[in-house]
């Protein structure tokens, strides 16, 4: 079977994106232009790229199919102990850089795509990263290392085993999905931890449990969908009335 043949025949099942990231991943190539190029290329054996296609066709993330994902331009190792990158969370990156924060704490940090990018791109700044899962930690360390990417990691529950110190500013993308949201792909996030994506309260109640936890004196960058934004500044204001909020930082103050 060529390699037109193989993506024709996939492509009735899953995306062709998804077929050609399947069939470059592979070929061990990082170009799908490659597949173009060699269309007519027979593949010697499908056996094993069938069943990532059977895989995938069964709602199986690709990112956990293939071990990785890109994030901001660099490939971090995935598996169902962490949940996986989105491109969405690359916004926190770019206001971090625009902050320059000398020191920075990764709250619930998974495979330590956000800690470990920011060690990357602001090299100035000490970097920490807190997880509660061994596995994600193990994960979160393999990516460090992968990047030489200069990264303390520590085992906590929130903030439970760590005191962050004045001036630091505290990342989180905690698990903020409501179960009962009715847009949700479940077919899709039943394959990823639900440790890292439900809490109760609206999706709320981990986010409320740090901001319970920070201490004054730091910031606090957070993700969430929209509709929870005025619920997170509205908490945040009730426990700090003198902190602010601007360019997406919650500013605690006493």
């Amino acid at each position: 079977m060529t390699i037109s043949e193989w993506l024709q025949q996939e492509s009735t099942e899953i995306s062709r994106l998804d077929a050609e990231l399947i069939l470059t991943h592979f070929l061990d190539v990082s170009d799908r232009s490659y597949l173009v190029a060699h269309a007519d290329e027979q593949l010697p054996n499908t056996q094993a790229i069938d069943s990532f296609a059977e895989r995938r066709a069964s709602g199986e993330p690709l990112a956990y199919i293939l071990g990785y994902r890109e994030f901001y331009g660099r490939r971090f190792f995935v598996t169902p102990d962490v949940l996986i990158p989105r491109p969405e969370t690359e916004t926190i990156i770019d206001i971090v850089k625009a902050q320059r924060p000398d020191k920075i704490l990764d709250v619930g940090t998974g495979s330590g795509c956000i800690a470990i990018t920011l060690a990357l791109e602001l090299p100035d700044a000490r970097v920490s990263a807190l997880d509660i899962s061994n596995d994600a930690l193990e994960i979160a360390q393999k990516n460090a290392a992968h990047h030489s990417a200069k990264v303390d990691f520590h085992k906590s529950n929130l903030l439970d085993n760590y005191q962050p110190e004045p001036g630091t500013l505290i990342i989180a993308n905690l698990p903020y999905v409501d179960t009962n949201w009715d847009w949700l792909d479940h077919k899709s996030l039943d394959f990823e931890p639900s440790l890292a994506l439900y809490a109760e309260q609206g999706g709320l109640e981990l986010i409320y449990r740090l901001i319970d936890q920070a201490p004054a004196n730091c910031k606090l960058l957070l993700e969430a969908v929209p509709c929870q934004h005025e619920a997170i500044i509205n908490y945040a204001q009730a426990k700090y009335p003198n902190g602010s909020t601007k360019d997406y930082i919650i500013s605690l103050s006493d």
